[in-house]
């Protein structure tokens, strides 16, 4: 009976020894996996630059430029005008102060191929959304900005340039063709002025006018991978 008693294992030993091999095992799983499980939990850094892709959206949720392929055929089908962009836009994380407008090469289908002019407030709100974001994960956030970017426009002017300003209603979706050249007040402007398209959205309509607002409401942010 006493011999017994001196085989036995102290049950603290068999816990240790349980403990240890489950942590051996789970070793040898990661070293298999090499490093790559370590960009699981790696997040987007301050001055880190990623390959976003995004889709931008109105206050009513409709999809106004994209990188999503089906997002863009979805709206199409919807009779929503997006545009697509078919690269994804190197973007700095945390990085502010851009420029009033950032051009994005996008297409659609009426329009063709053509320039979507983003403004520097919703590219600095994009840049800081992307702080903390996982590779494969996706986040959207609200554009804060106050400004509503709103517009009136009379029908004479609105005819003049290729509306129908009699079917024109609420919540259309109507493509600007807007310049990105700054103006300087008082100085000729010898610099070629740039073209770019702007898509707005009518909120109020009268008999003589009718106002768009060109300012959106959402974007949604991801990336796929961290550059090697």
């Amino acid at each position: 009976m006493k011999r017994e008693e001196e085989k036995k294992t102290p049950v603290w030993k068999k816990v240790a020894f349980i403990a240890i091999g489950v942590a051996f095992v789970g070793m040898m799983i990661l070293s298999s996996w090499g490093m790559g499980w370590l960009t699981t939990f790696r997040t987007v850094q301050p001055l880190e630059t990623v390959e976003l892709q995004f889709t931008i959206r109105d206050g009513n949720g409709n999809a106004i430029l994209t990188t999503d392929l089906p997002t863009a055929r979805a709206a199409l089908q919807q009779g929503i005008p997006v545009f697509y962009a078919s690269e994804a836009l190197p973007m700095t994380a945390g990085k502010t102060g851009s420029p009033a407008f950032t051009l994005i090469p996008a297409y659609n289908p009426v329009i063709g191929s053509t320039n979507f002019a983003l403004f520097g407030q919703e590219y600095d709100e994009m840049s800081v959304g992307l702080l903390g974001l996982h590779a494969g994960e996706s986040r959207t956030i609200p554009f804060a900005f106050n400004d509503t970017y709103e517009q009136t426009f009379t029908a004479e002017y609105l005819e003049s340039r290729g509306f129908n300003f009699s079917t024109l209603a609420v919540g259309d979706l109507v493509s600007f063709g807007i310049s990105t050249t700054p103006v300087v007040e008082g100085l000729e402007n010898e610099t070629q002025e740039e073209m770019a398209v702007r898509t707005a959205s009518v909120v109020e309509k009268t008999n003589e006018s009718a106002t768009f607002r060109f300012r959106y409401a959402t974007a949604q942010l991801s990336f796929a991978e961290f550059p090697r």
